[in-house]
């Protein structure tokens, strides 16, 4: 039943995400200085624990609180941790720890994350992948999401805030006020309106 419950888990989850859950090479940066390669995976949020980062180097295998990481890839993903993050889902929002969030998109006006968590669903445990977005520079992160998400307060998705942050593009702040824009599309328009482009949906 738990291999079961496990496997449906995993299919609710994005394909393009999956990977990173089970153990992948990549390279870490801990917080004391200390850098590597490894097979990691991210630990996601989870009832009373915090995300962390997982490693396996020479057959020994550590976990690491997220204060302790600086930034680490696997599998082609980047992850960062992010002090001050507060938009956590309600079971980890009394966690003090920092948080580990996928960069999606950096090097622009706007920035684009991913916090992922795992909630319950009756019987069931949900992967989400939350997007969150801020100006660059700033420690203020907003929510999108533009369907319900198990696990998060409805009062933290709040999309005229989101669109607040594109003030270039009337046109895609309405869309995002309406919720018109899905989550898939989001990484791309954020992308153009960091490169003063205007994309057609």
């Amino acid at each position: 039943m738990l291999a079961f419950t496990i496997a449906l888990a995993l299919a609710l989850l994005p394909s393009f995400a999956r990977a990173q859950f089970s153990f992948a090479p990549g390279h870490y940066q801990l917080a004391n200085g200390a850098q590597g390669d490894a097979s990691l995976k991210l630990v996601l949020a989870e009832d009373d624990k915090p995300g962390a980062l997982a490693g396996v180097r020479n057959d020994q295998e550590r976990s690491f609180r997220p204060a302790q990481v600086t930034a680490f890839t696997v599998d082609g993903h980047a992850f960062a941790r992010q002090d001050g993050f507060r938009l956590r889902a309600g079971f980890d929002a009394k966690f003090a720890d920092p948080a580990l969030l996928e960069t999606v998109v950096t090097g622009g006006p706007v920035e684009l994350f991913y916090y992922y968590y795992i909630t319950q669903m009756g019987p069931l445990k949900a992967h989400i992948a939350l997007a969150v977005l801020r100006k660059r520079g700033t420690a203020a992160f907003f929510v999108y999401s533009p369907k319900r998400t198990p696990g998060l307060d409805a009062r933290q998705a709040l999309s005229p805030l989101v669109a607040g942050l594109f003030p270039g593009d009337p046109v895609l702040q309405r869309q995002l006020v309406g919720n018109a824009i899905t989550r898939a599309q989001l990484p791309d328009l954020v992308r153009a309106y960091n490169q003063g482009v205007r994309l057609k949906l």
